[in-house]
């Protein structure tokens, strides 16, 4: 009896254990920002996109971009990157302000492998080793996924729009995956009930940055040329959805003015584990609720904004608590990457508290004297809440028009008025920063509305015209380009990628 006695009591010592070290994750985005998810990188939300799609005939609906797992090597076999089975992955909407999501549309996905006794792994010589369709035997790991909406008429468990869906194999070089595109990519955007349109897979990262900023802003060069694009020929992984503007909104309609009540949404992508874990013999099990570990809403402020030790908490909160953190205001209202700037390169910075970067980042711009009366992008309880802001109303900017610099080159269509994939978001946050801009004139000098990384856009090649946006990914078993410093600006007119 004692021994039984005994040996319960060392399970459940063993038990509480696991679970002690299961919750050790749970406080865990960007590029690996935060302490605790740059140790999980399929959990890692990398960029989280909003903007009304530019594709012809697709005005009415709204494109939602999150990209996961950073800086993928398209070499990287055999296994390559897929999405996590045992991760929910979701891109969420507020249309009230209060920090609350409204929508959520979730992720889920898992793997089926067809050969498990070869020795290679998402592709394999079942039949003659070349992937020629998603539903070709030789991709040996195909992985499939669902899509759930859940909003207010559909309870906590949401309502399956999609299931069963494919995701395409990565870009594994030209004997396996021959015309990636034309067989693999397109493929793999499905239709959505209502006229909308979904995709998961690899794609090309296209967020340009010369990550020689955190070398103490040791920039090779603080102008739109001159520096490396540091994520050069890398891939990522997208979840994509278009969505009509109608079933974004409030009040579910398509509003009338920019200026209309209903005409802003606050979006942001998040990624949850099962708070237990337990190893066996057999491999982890999951189980518990789903704890958040990754947050991603305006680009780079869990990097330069918030500070060390609160970055791993800030990507477990939900928007709604931003405001209730004193230190994660002051973050935004006091932050120290203006002081660096003005410490490195001598510039005057304006004085605490940044109201400018509040609006800018926390509440949205309400209608003002600088951006004209029919410019807002204003969403909020009266309560400080991160994510980025949309408003749906303003009219698109052409393929052709558009301006890397949003906002700051006069195209209110880009950021922060939502984000677009195409936006130059770091030189715009460094100018904001330094209070380059219209929102604070006595620093909207130079240097300080001149600022950049050297990088003013993605060198190997525009934009698709239509969704998922994103270029294919980059083809593995090919040689890695040098890092060359970009010499000029990318043409404004982009054209549609020859699909090899």
């Amino acid at each position: 009896m004692k021994n039984a006695t005994r040996d319960i009591g060392k399970k459940l010592v063993v038990l509480a254990l696991i679970i002690a070290s299961a919750s050790l994750p749970i406080m865990a985005s960007s590029h690996g920002e935060a302490p605790l998810i740059s140790m999980d990188r399929f959990a890692d939300n990398t960029d989280t996109y909003a903007f009304r799609s530019v594709e012809a005939g697709r005005e009415g609906f709204v494109t939602l971009i999150g990209n996961w797992i950073p800086l993928q090597e398209p070499s990287g076999g055999p296994q390559w990157f897929r999405f996590d089975d045992t991760v929910l992955y979701e891109i969420k909407i507020d249309n009230t302000g209060d920090g609350r999501e409204d929508i959520s549309y979730q992720f889920q996905f898992t793997t089926h492998p067809v050969n498990n006794d070869t020795i290679l792994g998402q592709s394999a010589v079942n039949q003659d080793g070349v992937i020629g369709s998603l539903t070709d035997p030789d991709y040996n790991m195909p992985q499939f996924y669902t899509v759930r909406r859940v909003d207010s008429s559909t309870g906590r468990r949401g309502r399956l729009i999609a299931a069963g869906l494919r995701t395409p194999p990565a870009n594994i070089g030209p004997r396996v995956t021959p015309n990636y595109e034309a067989n693999l990519g397109q493929p793999a955007v499905y239709p959505l009930p209502g006229g909308g349109k979904v995709f998961a897979g690899n794609r090309d990262e296209y967020f340009y940055i010369d990550l020689g900023v955190f070398d103490a802003l040791n920039l090779r060069s603080v102008s739109d040329v001159g520096g490396i694009d540091s994520t050069k020929t890398y891939n990522v992984s997208t979840i994509a959805i278009e969505v009509p503007i109608q079933e974004l909104t409030r009040n579910r309609s398509a509003p009338s003015s920019p200026t209309d009540p209903n005409a802003v949404i606050g979006v942001w992508a998040t990624s949850s584990r099962r708070s237990l874990r337990v190893h066996t013999g057999d491999g982890p099990f999951h189980s518990g609720g789903w704890v958040q570990i990754s947050r991603l809403g305006s680009p780079l402020v869990n990097e330069v904004v918030i500070p060390l030790g609160l970055k791993d908490a800030f990507n477990g909160l939900s928007p709604r608590l931003d405001g209730t953190i004193p230190r994660v205001v002051q973050a935004i209202t006091d932050p120290e990457l203006a002081r660096l700037l003005q410490a490195v390169y001598g510039i005057t910075i304006p004085p605490p508290p940044r109201n400018d970067l509040v609006q800018i980042f926390a509440t949205g711009i309400p209608v003002n004297a600088v951006t004209g009366p029919n410019y807002t992008t204003f969403l909020s309880d009266g309560v400080a809440h991160e994510y980025l802001r949309l408003n749906v109303a303003i009219p698109i900017t052409p393929i052709g028009s558009q301006s890397r610099l949003g906002l700051l080159g006069g195209d209110v269509a880009g950021f922060p008025n939502g984000r677009r994939v195409f936006d130059d978001v770091t030189d715009i946050a460094l100018r904001a920063v330094a209070g380059g801009t219209p929102f604070t004139p006595p620093t909207n000098i130079a240097p300080n509305n001149t600022l950049g990384d050297g990088v003013s856009f993605n060198p190997e090649g525009p934009l698709l015209t239509r969704f998922p946006y994103l270029r294919p990914p980059n083809q593995g078993n090919q040689p890695r380009p040098s890092s060359t410093p970009t010499t000029g600006i990318m043409p404004p007119l982009a054209k549609e990628i020859e699909e090899k």
